[in-house]
């Protein structure tokens, strides 16, 4: 494996807690800045928050490791990720990649869980948007076993830490607003309803003989599209990879703390002051390894404007992003690249219409979640 880089710990207290005086979160925000500016990748904890917890990993993992481990009959019958951009349901081993290579994971995707009445009202009034609707959980008989006798656990357990991350991101939005010198409050007026449309992702990572990860991997190389990505990874295998100084390091797990990581749209409101990182998962070949993804998004019908006003730098002017990448499989490529090109679909068409506020931030990630739908992936 690679070296394990020693990317910063910050402690984020003072974002969460509303009575801090403001150069406490000045000071969390100067540590942000740094971390966003160096690597794009960082750790969080605070020993005040439920979340950064021993148990409360040990719980999410548990939950996350019953749910891989139900046999293939019962995965069989959860609903699988549809193209269409809404991600809910279960990813089958090669459903999805960013490359050409078979991405050796399962996954599980939900958020947040609509109270029943009000879930009807919207869908009787056709007022949810395209990332918004319903989870799409395991069969009853099989949410019984994954509750362990106790009822409702598995879906409360995980619900409640998906919440928790939601609440940790927005703390981080303040932090990033203050490290941009701007108001505290200036992201967060983006992202009122960010909890409907957010989401967390379950992933199962299998070991693999092919060491060259020319065939198969476990997650390829990429950036991250969105706003925040917030990781939970309580697996001791080494795994997720940074290319940071023209190398693939290591990012270790580390207790009672979240990896944070900027997304492409994100940096690109910033001039590409904020790093999105080149990232990947890869495997020792020996050892499974478990990990949970949250990708906080602002609001579906977000416009936001450029937030600082200086030269375009680096990553942004280089145009080194997932975002700019048109990720479908070759056969995708050749039936749509014509027609993509003249209604201008294209992804990097699809990006500056967006930083220009000419589509909102919802059509825009929706177009980039079907680039990754792999149909002959066992869906």
């Amino acid at each position: 494996m690679a070296a394990p880089l020693a990317v910063p710990t910050i402690d984020i207290t003072a974002l969460l807690n509303n009575s801090s005086a403001t150069t406490e979160k000045q000071h969390v925000a100067v540590e942000l800045l740094n971390a966003f500016t160096t690597y794009g990748v960082f750790y969080i904890t605070s020993p005040s928050h439920p979340l950064f917890t021993t148990q409360s990993t040990n719980q999410v993992l548990d939950a996350t490791k019953r749910l891989f481990d139900l046999d293939a009959a019962e995965k069989a019958q959860i609903p699988k990720i549809q193209p269409g951009g809404f991600t809910r349901g279960y990813v089958p081993i090669g459903g999805e990649s960013g490359s050409a290579t078979k991405e050796l994971k399962e996954g599980f995707s939900y958020g947040y869980e609509w109270p029943a009445e009000e879930l009807r009202a919207k869908q009787a009034g056709d007022s949810l948007n395209g990332l918004q609707g319903p989870n799409a959980w395991p069969a009853q008989a099989s949410l019984d076993q994954l509750d362990q006798g106790h009822k409702d656990a598995f879906k409360g357990t995980l619900q409640e830490f998906y919440l928790h991350v939601c609440d940790i991101a927005k703390g981080l939005l303040k932090g990033i607003s203050l490290a941009l010198a701007l108001p505290e409050d200036e992201l967060s007026k983006y992202c009122t309803t960010s909890e409907t449309i957010s989401f967390m992702r379950l992933f199962h990572y299998l070991p693999y003989a092919d060491q060259g990860h020319t065939a198969q991997i476990g997650s390829s190389a990429h950036t991250d599209w969105g706003f925040l990505t917030l990781i939970l990874s309580p697996s001791k295998t080494v795994g997720l990879q940074l290319f940071h100084d023209n190398k693939w390091q290591d990012v270790p797990s580390r207790d009672n703390s979240l990896v944070i990581n900027g997304g492409d749209y994100l940096s690109l409101l910033t001039g590409g002051k904020l790093i999105s990182p080149l990232h990947r998962v890869v495997s020792n070949g020996q050892e499974e390894r478990y990990s949970m993804c949250c990708f906080y998004y602002p609001d579906y019908d977000a416009k936001i404007p450029l937030l600082v006003q200086e030269e375009v730098r680096g990553q942004a002017a280089s145009g080194n992003y997932s975002l700019l990448r048109d990720q479908r499989d070759e056969d995708a490529k050749h039936d749509a690249t014509s027609a993509a090109a003249k209604d201008g679909q294209d992804a990097r068409s699809v990006a500056t219409k967006l930083l220009n506020g000419d589509i909102n931030f919802g059509d825009y990630i929706i177009s980039k979640w079907t680039q990754v739908y792999r149909k002959g992936g066992a869906y």
